[in-house]
């Protein structure tokens, strides 16, 4: 039948304008027949080919390439897009109906060597058909899939991961069939594909493409093979492509840039990526091809195993059974979308009436031919069946309580991700939950009350299943991590309140620290205690939120007492650190500085001893200040460290600016918890801090020799030094070599004297002229050494003759 008079496609093809071929036959009905009755407005496919000189030459070079997919699914027009042909498609205006009957074919008109021939076969799951429309659809898609070098699978991307709407079963039995039928003397491979439609990216091609490989080799596995091909693999008859096509409504242009890519796939033969390659070429002459599609829909439609039986000639026993696996089987089937959702760790909800569903349905599918036979022998087979059934509802059913369980404990744990997330009911940055114990309540009833709900959905009516169990456990389980959370949020809670405190404390603490008067623990001790009694208040609310016994409030003020103070001490000790600045701070405040806090000019009338000692005792009474803490009132006195007047042996004061006095730990029993630093960690800050002082000492004796040497020459010296070196000055004046030399050693004089730097310079070359003459000395004893003990010294031939 020609297509004049059809719904046309859309001008807006994307495609050249090229002669669009008008040859567009019916060749199978739609009752199945083959075509053959002619007249002016229907060919048959017979005449349309005898017509084509130049495709009944081709010989072997040509494809045969076939669509398979859902009615209304868009075939026609892609095939129209891709291949420049004419096939009726659906005007969507005038309603969602089928368009095309049986199966049509045409051939492409492409700007292209290569020569196809174009098969549009009849949707799948059509209202038209009613019951008989799988029958049918097996048919033609198992003739498509024969003729085919390249079969088409159009299908929708939503379709994926179902059995019946992607026509997973579909594709069984025409693998099945094929393999029966045709491939027992043929290595032939036919290219599979799948054009998935309305992809818009969300879900990775590559995904699909593995998800819909996986059901094809599962489709595989449960073939009913022929012996010789038992252990074969879908891959060893059937090559497999992917591609998607994008919405053709809401993204047209996509849609036809798409389409233009995957058609210039049909026509670069010398590309990579070509498809219609000729290893998938049938080797069927082209002027045989009309024979042999007649012997291959004539084999198909003969062939019982594609029909249900309709004849039931059997006993009861062997029928019955027959009823119940092919009632069971479709349960299966059925099941399976459930199955696979529970396999993959999802709750499948509404599994009990679903469950119901099911089993009455495969028990009515059952009943139907069941009753025409021995009433007795069909009641028992339909016990069994039952049983068989609930069986297999059961094992799911104990794997969605078993994933019920875990999703309720994710269930709790959100609604405490969420409340600890949730600012009005967390303090901000502590993950403090308020009135826990009214919160904890709730979310056990609320966890509880999902299981509950899930699990009771989950039953199959009247099947008497029991989850108690399950539920008493899900119950402990909660309990106990309530408990562990409470543990967790009482130990924040008390981090929480030490952090408030020295929150309070840290400024005030840094101040008093910093200026280290006599009454610092004092000062310490009461803003402790302040801040203690004020949040101690907030602390026994909090705790009693947590429906903690009194007892238990108690001990825990007292530990947070306690914490407070090592958290103090731990404070201190990190202030400590800073003590040799403090103390070096204060040493220059009383020695370097005078009483108005200017620098210091000493005079040979100032007691550098004396000012030396105070000024370094008072910066050496912050070793004893921050050595150990002092909080009770009876403390505030207490020395750790105190002074040994009778040790040491370094001299007196005046002489080297080394105390007699040295540090020694207080006689006094003390507490080792109030410890921050250690008598050895305090005598080595004394003896870092003496040594570094001595410099300061030294200098200031220093400055005062210079002040004392600064008198002048008296007259008498100079008019003899111009007498008696009255010829040493003339003979430097007329040598240019002691004449620059002279300027250069009195220029530096000059200089250091200006800088007051002729003391430190003279005591540097003192030290420097020590250490040279030190080495000059260790170089003669060795050389006096490797004399005595060398064998030809004169020494050691002495030796030997004595």
């Amino acid at each position: 039948m020609s297509s004049t008079g059809e719904t046309e496609q859309s001008t807006s093809t994307g495609i050249p304008p090229e002669q669009i071929v008008s040859e567009i036959v019916q060749f199978i009905d739609h009752n199945g027949e083959i075509v053959k009755e002619e007249n002016d407005q229907k060919k048959s496919f017979l005449s349309c080919l005898s017509e084509r000189a130049d495709f009944l030459t081709r010989g072997f070079d040509y494809s045969v390439i076939a669509i398979l997919g859902p009615q209304s699914s868009g075939k026609s027009t892609l095939l129209n897009l891709l291949f420049n042909t004419k096939f009726a498609v659906m005007d969507s205006v005038s309603g969602r109906r089928q368009t095309t009957q049986g199966v049509w074919m045409g051939i492409a008109n492409m700007n292209s060597p290569e020569t196809y021939l174009i098969l549009d076969v009849e949707g799948t799951d059509g209202r038209e058909r009613g019951e008989d429309e799988k029958a049918f659809e097996r048919k033609t898609s198992l003739f498509s899939l024969v003729l085919s070098s390249v079969l088409i699978i159009n299908m929708w991307v939503h379709d994926i991961g179902r059995y019946n709407a992607a026509n997973i079963a579909l594709l069984k039995t025409v693998f099945e069939l094929n393999l029966q039928l045709f491939q027992k003397k043929s290595s032939h491979k036919t290219l599979l594909l799948f054009i998935i439609r309305d992809h818009d990216g969300q879900t990775p091609l590559d995904q699909l493409k593995t998800t819909l490989l996986q059901d094809i080799n599962n489709v595989w596995t449960e073939l009913s093979k022929p012996k010789e091909y038992v252990n074969s693999k879908v891959a060893d008859f059937f090559d497999f492509e992917f591609t998607s096509l994008p919405h053709k409504v809401y993204c047209p242009d996509q849609f036809l840039e798409q389409a233009s890519l995957l058609r210039n796939r049909f026509l670069e033969a010398n590309s990579d990526d070509f498809i219609p390659k000729k290893q998938y070429r049938h080797d069927i002459p082209a002027d045989g091809l009309y024979q042999y599609s007649n012997n291959v829909w004539e084999t198909i439609k003969t062939n019982k195993d594609l029909d249900l039986p309709t004849q039931k000639e059997m006993l009861a026993l062997f029928r019955c059974d027959e009823f119940v696996e092919a009632s069971y089987q479709q349960f299966v089937v059925e099941l399976k979308p459930i199955r696979e959702k529970i396999e993959k760790g999802r709750i499948y909800e509404g599994f009990g009436d679903k469950g119901k569903q099911l089993l009455q349905a495969c028990l009515e599918s059952y009943d139907q031919p069941a009753s025409r036979y021995h009433a007795d022998t069909a009641a028992k087979k339909r016990s069994g069946l039952s049983d068989r059934v609930l069986l297999e509802l059961r094992t799911l059913f104990n794997k969605q309580m078993e994933k019920l369980y875990e999703k309720s404990i994710d269930f709790y744990k959100n609604l405490v991700q969420e409340t600890v997330g949730t600012k009005k009911t967390a303090e901000s940055g502590s993950q403090l939950i308020t009135h826990y114990s009214v919160w904890a309540k709730n979310v056990k009833q609320s966890t509880i009350d999902y299981y509950s709900a899930i699990a009771k959905d989950s039953v199959v009516p009247d099947a008497n299943w029991d989850y108690s169990q399950d539920l008493q456990e899900l119950e402990e389980k909660i309990t106990n991590e309530l408990e562990t959370l409470k543990e967790n949020q009482l130990n924040k809670l008390a981090k929480f309140m030490r952090d408030i405190v020295f929150q309070q404390i840290g400024q005030p603490l840094v101040k008093i620290t910093e200026q280290a008067r006599d009454d610092m623990w004092k000062r310490i001790a009461e803003l402790l205690s302040d801040a203690l009694s004020k949040n101690e208040i907030d602390y026994r609310k909090r705790l009693q939120d947590f429906d903690v016994k009194e007892e238990t409030i108690e001990d825990t003020i007292k530990t947070f007492r306690s914490n407070a103070r090592d958290q103090l001490r731990q404070k201190m000790k990190e202030r400590s650190e800073f003590l040799p600045l403090r103390m070096r701070k204060r040493f220059e405040e009383c020695f370097s500085l005078d009483d108005k806090k200017l620098p210091r000019k000493w005079s040979k009338h100032d007691d550098i001893g004396t000012i030396f000692e105070e000024a370094r005792f008072n910066a050496e009474k912050l070793i004893d200040l921050f050595s150990y803490m002092r909080l009770n009132e009876d403390e505030y006195e207490f020395t750790f460290f105190t002074y040994d007047e009778a040790s040491g042996s370094q001299g007196s004061s005046s002489q080297s600016g080394s105390s007699s006095k040295s540090f020694v730990p207080s006689a006094v029993i003390i507490d080792p918890e109030n410890i921050i630093l250690s008598y050895e960690q305090g005598v080595t800050l004394v003896d870092k801090f003496r040594l570094d002082t001595k410099t300061d000492y030294m200098n200031a004796l220093n400055e005062i020799s210079r002040s004392a040497s600064t008198g002048g020459v008296p007259g008498y010296m100079i008019l003899l030094l111009c007498v008696l070196g009255f010829n040493e000055f003339m003979a430097i004046l007329m040598n240019p070599l002691y004449l620059i030399m002279a300027i250069l050693i009195g220029t530096g004089a000059f200089v250091l004297h200006k800088l007051h730097l002729s003391a430190p310079f003279i005591d540097m070359a003192s030290r420097l002229l020590v250490d040279v003459m030190n080495k000059i000395k260790d170089v003669v004893l060795q050389v006096e050494h490797l004399s005595t003990h060398h064998p030809d010294s004169r020494d050691s031939i002495k030796k030997k003759n004595d």
